[in-house]
């Protein structure tokens, strides 16, 4: 506070300075002009000339009050020495009148270069304010990641103000072609993004749109366009936002949604399945009593019997899906994935594969049995549709990593797209459009972290593996271990 005092202080005391400078140049310049124009023979014609021009400089820097005393002792010098001497009488009509005269030039002069001086100091303020809102107003896009545009009908090129460099990542320039932004635009968003401008333009209306970019660095971009028409005119100016974080939160929050509708189907499903899978489980048990079965026919109610245990364990496991599940004793992985694997054999080798298997005698889990077994079902499933009808190879192999068991699933099928890998575990997202449901790797990768176990994939496409190794994809499976921590060293002894 006390410093703003101690401002404002120094401020009025160089105000006065100035003024009363000012005033000394005035009175000094008048005598040294007039005084000139006497001696001056080129002067003498025209004796006010440059004491009105030094008025007119001394108001513009200092102000009225020294420009109308300028003004005075210019009149008062010039009368004494030049109009007086000539007249009989002090008061004499026709020198009073001259003198009159070049008052009132000498007035008018002062009075239009003061208002000249007002005028440029607003002016000067006002630019200044100008200056300080577009420096807040680039800021404030910069902080919300948009850019002001115009655009002249007619013209080809955009203009922008700060802010369309970071959005668009274009080298720096103050515009830039239509072609040159269409060109970013995604091709499935282009044409309804010209269809909205173009209506937009034809009834003079304004016009929002919303569509992606490829910047040229590689990233995928969301960004919100806006614009109106000015009155009268056919410039169109606008901003365009990023809003790449709020589709980010829309798309969160549509896969909650979708997690939640999924809970609800999963549930009322599993409800319905109970019903007449009670009643399957009880026909099958009738028909297993009988005593003339043939060795056949109970090879396949022994069969049956499998599935429907199965069955009836997915659907307990879908009921129990969000509850808190208590750890399950130890199981041995091995033997699970050799089952699982025995029972894809035949579909690999329909599309033309073989499944292989490299394990240990045995590696202990701390997994559920029917979770390993859907966690194997989902992999190996996914891995044989891979293939495609093409002779192929599908690995699976176990190891024991310390406190950890892992299970890698690799192909040598057609591989995953890069923009597809990041969103595999997505609910609803699949790549298979006709047979996908795009839940299997979702509920995989739920049924691991469950446990406490990651799961993670790698994958490339054919042009793009490398020579050395023919797999395309991989889905690496970290369990914990359901064996006993092993020693770091030797017993010490007592």
């Amino acid at each position: 506070m006390a410093s703003a005092t101690q401002l404002r202080s120094w401020i009025a005391r160089s105000q006065r300075v100035k003024t009363s400078l000012g005033y000394v140049c005035a009175l000094a310049c008048a005598w040294f002009t007039v005084e000139l124009s006497m001696r001056v023979y080129a002067l003498r014609g025209t004796p006010l000339a440059l004491s009105f021009a030094v008025a007119a400089i001394i108001t513009t820097e200092f102000g009225l009050g020294p420009g109308f005393a300028s003004v005075g002792a210019t009149a008062g010098i010039l009368y004494v020495r030049f109009l007086l001497p000539g007249s009989s009488s002090p008061y004499a009509p026709g020198a009073l009148i001259r003198l009159a005269v070049a008052v009132f030039a000498g007035t008018v002069i002062v009075l239009f270069c003061e208002r000249q001086r007002v005028t440029g100091l607003k002016l000067r303020g006002a630019l200044s304010t100008l200056r300080e809102s577009t420096a807040m107003l680039a800021q404030a896009q910069r902080a919300s990641n948009s850019a002001a545009w115009s655009f002249m009908h007619g013209d080809s090129k955009v203009r922008w103000a700060t802010g369309a460099v970071e959005i668009f990542g274009l080298p720096p320039a103050e515009s830039w072609t239509i072609e040159e932004l269409l060109a970013l635009v995604e091709p499935e968003d282009r044409r309804p993004l010209i269809h909205e401008v173009v209506t937009a333009h034809r009834f003079s209306l304004p016009f929002r749109a919303e569509f992606r970019i490829r910047i040229p660095s590689g990233d995928l971009r969301w960004l919100e366009a806006q614009g109106t028409l000015a009155p009268g005119t056919t410039q169109w100016s606008g901003l365009v936002l990023d809003i790449s974080s709020r589709k980010k939160v829309e798309d969160a929050l549509l896969r909650a949604e979708k997690l939640a509708a999924i809970g609800r189907l999963s549930a009322t499903v599993a409800h319905e399945i109970n019903n007449p899978l009670e009643a399957l489980t009880n026909l099958h048990f009738l028909m297993a009593s009988e005593d003339n079965l043939s060795s056949e026919l109970r090879a396949y109610l022994e069969a049956a019997d499998g599935e429907l245990r199965r069955l009836e364990s997915i659907a307990r496991h879908t009921l129990s899906f969000a509850r808190t599940r208590t750890d399950a004793g130890p199981i041995d992985a091995v033997p699970v994935t050799i089952n699982a694997v025995a029972m894809f054999q035949s579909r690999c080798a329909s599309r033309g594969g073989v499944i292989r298997l490299v394990s240990p005698d045995h590696a202990m889990v701390q997994v559920p049995t029917d979770e390993l077994r859907q966690i194997l079902t989902n992999l190996l499933s996914n891995a044989c549709d891979a293939l495609q009808g093409q002779e192929g190879t599908v690995e699976v192999s176990l190891q024991r990593e310390g406190d950890n068991v892992t299970i890698t699933v690799r192909d040598t099928g057609s591989g995953i797209a890069p923009d597809h890998l990041d969103r595999i575990f997505e609910p609803f997202f699949t790549t298979k459009q006709e047979t996908g449901t795009g839940i299997g790797l979702w509920v995989t990768r739920e049924l691991v972290q469950k446990v406490g176990g990651t799961i993670r994939a790698t994958s490339s496409l054919p042009a793009a593996a490398p020579e050395a190794s023919p797999f395309r994809t991989t889905f690496v499976v970290t369990l914990p271990s359901g064996e006993p921590p092993r020693p770091s060293g030797p017993p010490s002894g007592s």
